[in-house]
């Protein structure tokens, strides 16, 4: 059994940004997890714990979602929390520009593997890049005012060519994410 989901991977470039960003939360000295850069992704679909010998199966469903779809020019901009800055529990940061073409994309991947036993999430998706989860209250009233006064600007953007099937190992010192299969959208 291997621990899978269904990503948009970033740009190095779009990386190194939003590490910039998340540089600037850190001032807050608010007990937040934050992503390691290398690990910054769009997730689509979790699929969690997968007998290795489904993979394929899995592949054929993601490679034929992502040529019903072609690239989409991604843009970052705008910070946030869920549920919201004050209780916040997860730190995002927002898709302005091209969040319908990766919902579309996301509810293909979705209704596609409904039919291999993989249930449909019922929190509608909304187009998100988790940057941080809030650990505890510390600092928290930092974080918010952080969050509400940041400037809603472009952040940085991308064009997405390709989804990829994930594996994520868990340990002590963090996720390490890999790739297992990579599809290109169109």
């Amino acid at each position: 059994m291997i621990r899978v989901f269904v990503a948009a991977n970033l740009d190095s470039d779009l990386k190194t940004a939003l590490a910039r960003v998340q540089d600037q939360l850190k001032t807050t000295r608010a007990d937040v997890g934050w992503v390691r850069p290398e690990n910054l992704h769009l997730t689509l679909k979790f699929l969690g714990q997968v007998e290795e010998g489904r993979l394929g199966a899995i592949g054929e469903v993601v490679a034929a979602a992502a040529a019903g779809c072609g690239p989409i020019r991604l843009v970052f901009e705008g910070l946030g929390a869920f549920p919201r800055p004050r209780a916040a529990r997860i730190v995002w940061v927002g898709v302005s520009h091209g969040a319908q073409a990766l919902t579309a994309l996301q509810s293909r991947v979705e209704t596609g593997l409904e039919p291999l036993g993989f249930a449909r999430e019922m929190r509608p998706f909304t187009a998100h890049l988790t940057l941080g989860r809030v650990r505890s209250p510390a600092h928290r009233e930092q974080l918010a005012r952080a969050l509400t006064l940041a400037p809603v600007e472009a952040l940085g953007e991308m064009v997405l060519d390709r989804i990829e099937l994930m594996k994520s190992d868990l340990s002590v010192g963090g996720a390490r994410y890999s790739i297992l299969q990579s599809f290109p959208l169109g």
